[in-house]
């Protein structure tokens, strides 16, 4: 039995959401990840910085906590990105899933049954989310194993010229 409880975040969790993100980013690398690494693009000040602070005024960030402390946070909206194509219906979008690296499973599980939920009482039929695609799929299966199908690979063009891969996935609820 887990010990993980999931909730509206707020800005006494900010430091931690933005510091899960850097600590898996750099996670990441050392795991033969460059390129996700690059992808953060850290500005002065952190657009970043500015996200996380705006969907936290807005009630939008999720966060998943044990006994101790926060073990992961994501972002819930009614508004996918642009790259993702438009769906009839309500749709809730999960966006920016991250958990810390030693609670990645139980934390994972804990905020996509979270999104689950919030999408079944707003009454969206359709939960998606985006990943990176990139290497050999690693993290494309993660998400399957937590019911999402892929439906839709993309690539985003950044700053420096180069592509970001990634797959939208869904689940119908």
């Amino acid at each position: 039995m887990s010990d993980m409880t999931v909730g509206v975040g707020g800005f006494e969790e900010v430091e931690d959401f933005l510091g899960m993100l850097h600590d898996y980013s750099s996670w990441l690398v050392l795991a033969r990840h460059p390129y996700l690494y690059e992808t953060l693009e850290w500005e002065d000040p952190p657009l970043i910085v500015k996200q996380i602070l705006g969907h936290t005024r807005a009630g939008q960030t999720r966060i998943c906590r044990d006994l101790l402390r926060v073990t992961g946070g994501s972002v819930l909206t009614n508004k996918a990105p642009e790259f993702a194509p438009p769906v009839d219906g309500p749709e809730l979008y999960l966006h920016l899933l991250v958990t810390r690296i030693r609670h990645r499973e139980l934390s994972m599980a804990a905020l996509v049954a979270d999104a689950q939920a919030e999408a079944a009482r707003c009454g969206a039929r359709l939960l998606r989310t985006h990943c990176w695609a990139g290497e050999d799929g690693r993290l494309v299966r993660k998400y399957e194993q937590l019911g999402f199908t892929a439906t839709l690979e993309f690539e985003v063009l950044r700053s420096d010229g180069s592509y970001w891969p990634g797959q939208v996935l869904q689940i119908r609820l």
